[in-house]
């Protein structure tokens, strides 16, 4: 009986080390994506904006409607690829739909703190976190220091991490759908205060003076709903560790 329970015992404990390799090729990809990224965004601002990074963006618009070129199309066809392909390698290196959640998490958040990085390397910008920047342009502009997006990289890279740990663990994460409604609700939220200056961004021609400069963004709306989410995940991660240890201890008494 020891014997068998110690083979057992070595055998999880392997376990997390294939786990953990399968967390080193998501990043290698996700750095590496970031890489391209980069690149492209480099590309992009030479060829719209003489190679700035600042605001206002260039927008055209006509009898109240924004011209969009062919260029824009594909720009916008590339940012929903890129979404694409990190939901991909998180479904490739995922054992089950959570698992494949947490490594699109993570390769999204490292994929985004590193596009940063890279960007830094390759042309000195930005010049601090609270450098205003672009985010995406899909369906609206998503604007902010480039600091909120970074925190929100870190926070899905450390809580993806996580859970495929204690779930390599045998340690059974099962999330209620409530928890998916407080976590999702959170990032709207997030994303709503990135989407919130859209008109002055977009500088929409509706008789309002708009210059396309941001000015001030939604803290008011984005930090009470990170630091919700995180919270709550934290809370959450140890209620279901807390749980399964029990679980495990009593069947061990048993």
């Amino acid at each position: 009986m020891a014997t068998r329970n110690w083979r057992q015992n070595a055998k999880i404990a392997k376990i997390p080390r294939k786990a953990l390799w399968r967390w080193i090729w998501v990043a290698i990809f996700a750095i590496a994506f970031a890489w391209v990224e980069s690149s492209v965004v480099v590309y992009l601002r030479e060829i719209y904006f003489e190679g700035s990074f600042y605001f206002p963006i260039v927008l055209e618009w006509k009898d109240g409607k924004l011209l969009v070129d062919n260029l824009m199309r594909i720009e916008f066809g590339r940012e929903i690829a890129t979404i694409l392909m990190l939901v991909a390698i998180g479904c490739a290196a995922g054992k089950n739909a959570l698992q494949k959640f947490c490594f699109f998490m993570i390769a999204f958040g490292v994929w985004d703190i590193f596009y940063y990085i890279w960007l830094w390397v390759m042309v000195g910008w930005p010049e601090s976190l609270m450098t205003w920047d672009l985010l995406f342009f899909v369906p609206l502009p998503w604007v902010g220091p480039v600091i909120t997006p970074v925190l929100i990289a870190l926070a899905m890279a450390i809580a993806g991490s996580l859970i495929i740990y204690y779930d390599e663990k045998y340690c059974k994460i099962n999330w209620k759908w409530f928890d998916w409604v407080v976590e999702m609700g959170c990032a709207l939220l997030m994303i709503v205060a990135f989407c919130w200056d859209w008109k002055n961004i977009m500088q929409v021609a509706d008789g309002v003076d708009r210059n396309g400069i941001p000015i001030v963004f939604a803290w008011w709306l984005y930090l009470p709903a990170f630091l919700f989410a995180a919270a709550y995940f934290v809370v959450r991660l140890r209620q279901t560790v807390i749980a399964n240890r029990d679980q495990m201890q009593a069947v061990d008494y048993t």
